[in-house]
């Protein structure tokens, strides 16, 4: 299984200092921050040491701002937050490279096979819920699809808005790039594991998705909800059916929740073997109130819905 063993996650793991490893600008960071900041009640690390993270480009950006908070409050502790996809941080977990990695799909049968053939103990624990957004450009008419007509525009067999009630003109589809897990997602629930188009162009973050799409009025795409909040009416979300009989349901913290909504699925952290005491305390931060409130204000789902 040489692309668990061999993978890029070696190349980027390596001690940096933590200021220079922040994703997020700092302001966006202390921004994020606050609602951690703010809470007298959290229990600080049980001993100082470093972390290793990488993983999922969906979850980055909201790990990163998770360490912050909690090196704020816990001055030795050192963590190091890297993307690279889902796919790289089960490698890297699996080949002990990481204390912990970044998952935004299920694990893969090959993944649990090769932890299974080397007695290595993997533990998933939930971080927040997501959704994975179609996304047209904003003066695009379209609001709904159904799965099937979605599948038609990433394999080619619809490749003209005029089958879809616009203008004479082709679509230009947006993908993520492979070892995404939002990519495996959607190539497992939406393509049913056919090939995408040739002509897909294939990018390595969401917020290329959402910034390519914005900027191009002929295109479609599909990413993280997360990383959709700050676009504006540059891009639409589009209302996704099971099939041409039934409902168009939009991605909303309620139809993620219920499962309403087709392509939802679960932010996750993982881990083998055993947990460090620094590494379970941020994991326990990140999943208790003032970190599910911070989850909330960066986009995404928390796990519960906030009690009235």
């Amino acid at each position: 299984m040489p692309e668990l063993a061999q993978t890029t996650a070696s190349q980027d793991v390596r001690l940096l200092r933590r200021t220079a490893l922040l994703a997020l600008p700092l302001l966006a960071i202390a921004a994020l921050a606050a609602v951690y900041l703010l809470d007298d009640g959290g229990n600080a690390a049980p001993d100082s040491g470093s972390l290793q993270i990488l993983g999922s480009e969906t979850m980055r950006p909201l790990v990163t701002a998770c360490a912050e908070a909690f090196m704020t409050r816990n001055p030795q502790a050192d963590i190091v937050v890297r993307g690279g996809g889902s796919g790289d941080g089960v490698a890297a977990l699996l080949n002990g490279m990481v204390d912990i990695g970044m998952i935004s799909r299920p694990l893969l049968d090959k993944e649990r096979d090769f932890a299974a053939t080397r007695s290595i103990d993997l533990a998933m624990s939930d971080l927040a819920i997501d959704g994975i957004a179609v996304i047209v450009n904003g003066g695009n008419p379209l609001t709904a699809l159904s799965i099937d007509r979605l599948k038609a525009i990433f394999t080619g067999a619809v490749g003209n808005w005029r089958d879809l009630g616009g203008d004479d003109r082709a679509i230009l589809v947006f993908a993520r790039a492979a070892g995404s897990g939002t990519a495996t997602l959607f190539t497992d629930h939406v393509l049913d594991g056919a090939a995408e188009v040739l002509g897909a162009r294939k990018l390595a973050t969401n917020e290329a998705i959402v910034a390519e799409v914005a900027a191009r009025p002929d295109a479609i795409g599909y990413t993280s909800l997360g990383a959709v909040r700050n676009a504006g009416n540059r891009i639409k979300l589009v209302a996704l059916s099971i099939d041409a009989g039934s409902a168009a349901v939009m991605p909303t913290p309620t139809t993620l929740r219920d499962s309403t909504y087709p392509l939802g699925r679960k932010l996750s952290f993982g881990v083998a073997g055993t947990v460090s005491s620094t590494a379970r305390a941020f994991i326990d931060s990140c999943a208790g109130q003032t970190g599910q409130a911070l989850i909330q204000r960066a986009g995404y789902v928390p796990l519960q819905a906030a009690s009235r």
